[in-house]
């Protein structure tokens, strides 16, 4: 990542055409939307990663404002997922596995992280935080249970 003044920019990104990623960004270059790449990408990022970024570094009200708004994102994201494969979530207590071949050392890298994750969670389950939906997540949910 370069920084210049005030500014921050993501380093270029080349993967192989016909890999996961390389279909991506395919897809994301010629976009049905017509919005620019650079755009959906931020939109994706900003959804998946907005929360941690501004974890202590914002007021609280800025905080659940992002977090509302991200998981809104990543809800309406989840719903269309559910509307194109035919997958009810509802009903999911696991996500499925599947045997995927290992792409890149970056997926394998991906996949360490998600296993040391998926440990950190483990130990966060002792916890007992009682939280409560928020309306955004009511209604998202609603649409999720009508399709």
């Amino acid at each position: 990542m370069r920084q210049q003044a005030n500014n921050v920019e993501l380093p270029k990104v080349k993967r192989v055409k016909n890999s996961w990623d390389g279909k991506v960004i395919n897809y994301l270059l010629n976009h049905p939307s017509k919005r620019s790449s650079p755009e959906l990408i931020l939109e994706a990022l900003s959804s998946y990663w907005l929360v941690e970024a501004l974890e202590g570094k914002v007021s609280d009200e800025e905080f659940r404002k992002a977090c509302c708004a991200a998981a809104e994102n990543l809800l309406k994201k989840l719903a269309s997922i559910q509307r194109m494969s035919g997958l009810n979530f509802n009903t999911m207590t696991s996500v499925p596995s599947l045997e995927l071949p290992v792409e890149t050392t970056t997926q394998s890298m991906r996949s360490q992280v998600f296993q040391q994750q998926e440990n950190e969670d483990d130990e966060e389950d002792d916890w007992n935080l009682n939280l409560q939906p928020t309306q955004e997540m009511l209604a998202a949910n609603q649409i999720l249970e009508q399709q």
